[in-house]
């Protein structure tokens, strides 16, 4: 329980300070959005743990190295996986061709605030991708 409180506080402080910062890099509406990777980590967690649904299409944003958990979290949804999918999944996660996406630093933090956010979003990423790897069929 403690754990969820500290997520939940964490998501909210961190999309506060992204919103105040103007992180997102909105395009044109038919081109996709590329944002931080904090960012995106959030959205991963806010649908994957709890149950959060954008008002926005956020199909239209980047995912990056994040994509194949929200592949994983969609194919979970729809009940089905299929081998080539995983065996693709099990490539980007191993550095394929995925897109990386940029830290969401904020100008002017002090430097510990921001080996922080690192630290806490390398362990989420290897934590959900680990996860991810148990959860498959066979795996």
């Amino acid at each position: 329980m403690r754990t969820r409180f500290f997520v939940v506080a964490l998501v909210m402080v961190m999309a506060a300070a992204l919103v105040a910062g103007g992180v997102a890099q909105a395009q044109d509406e038919m081109m996709t959005h590329t944002c931080d990777s904090t960012l995106i980590l959030l959205l991963y967690i806010a649908e994957h743990d709890y149950g959060f649904h954008s008002m926005m299409d956020v199909s239209t944003f980047e995912k990056g190295q994040y994509a194949p958990l929200f592949d994983a979290m969609m194919a979970e949804m729809e009940g089905e996986m299929m081998e080539s999918e995983e065996a693709m999944m099990e490539e980007e996660m191993m550095g394929g061709d995925m897109m990386l996406l940029s830290p969401g630093n904020i100008e002017g933090e002090d430097t510990a605030c921001t080996d922080l956010r690192a630290e806490i979003e390398a362990f989420l990423y290897k934590t959900l991708s680990a996860d991810m790897m148990m959860e498959e069929p066979g795996g």
